[in-house]
């Protein structure tokens, strides 16, 4: 039995893994997805203190409370910064990083230095709640399909401004985990990102026919190959 870390993006929670975690818990693993702090079932504690370093600390806690090791920790699109940080925490504790079409930081880099554009995609934060984006139009990830968006709008919950403006920190440990990375080719957010990725010697796998939402709309594959990489890790 695996132990699967799922770690979401920007807007959602845990319960965007909806449609892959009974995949791989129908395999026989163990499957976690938590809810980062100040989103979904989590929101009530969204503020402008909530960033990056917030989101690795929760990762990091869970792997240390839950006595988690030999995990496969799998980051989606935001989720790759958190993941990157807490592979420079307790990288003892990780069999694989997994990046689903995510950021992959160097230390010192945010979200927003990575993809410079954002943040004219984002716009200003509403005098409603300042410390937060609402999502941005779901038809840019892929998200088209009428049921798809419905679902997705009724969950997404504002983004922490501080989340990707926030810069990655130096790790505090060195880490010799085996990295994968795949692209959702269809939509070119992370086309330099995955590349990069390669030329440091990750293991990457490019989607022509995939959007951003891989787990979403091509759970299946996802799990198939999820699965696959926790029997070659093995």
């Amino acid at each position: 039995m695996a132990t699967f870390v799922l770690v979401h993006g920007s807007w959602a929670g845990g319960w965007n893994w909806a449609r892959l975690r009974p995949l791989l818990t129908a395999a026989g693993h163990r499957v976690l997805t938590p809810t980062l702090s100040g989103l979904g079932d989590r929101g009530h504690l969204a503020g402008p203190d909530i960033g990056l370093s917030t989101h690795i600390e929760d990762i990091s806690r869970l792997l240390d409370w839950e006595d988690l090791t030999e995990v496969v920790l799998v980051g989606h699109s935001y989720g790759g910064m958190v993941v990157t940080g807490v592979l420079g925490r307790v990288p003892e504790r990780l069999a694989r990083v997994v990046y689903l079409d995510a950021f992959r930081p160097e230390p010192g880099q945010a979200a927003f230095d990575i993809l410079p554009e954002l943040p004219g995609l984002f716009g200003e934060p509403p005098a409603e709640h300042p410390w937060g984006w609402p999502p941005v139009d779901l038809a840019i990830l892929g998200i088209v399909e009428p049921a798809d968006r419905d679902w997705m709008a009724r969950k997404c919950t504002p983004m922490p401004v501080l989340t990707h403006r926030e810069p990655l920190p130096s790790p505090q440990k060195q880490a010799d985990v085996p990295i994968t990375y795949l692209r959702g080719a269809a939509v070119p957010f992370f086309a330099e990102t995955a590349d990069k990725a390669e030329a440091d010697g990750a293991t990457v796998t490019s989607w022509p026919d995939a959007a951003h939402y891989l787990h979403v709309h091509h759970a299946a594959r996802t799990a198939e190959l999820l699965l696959g990489l926790e029997e070659a890790t093995a």
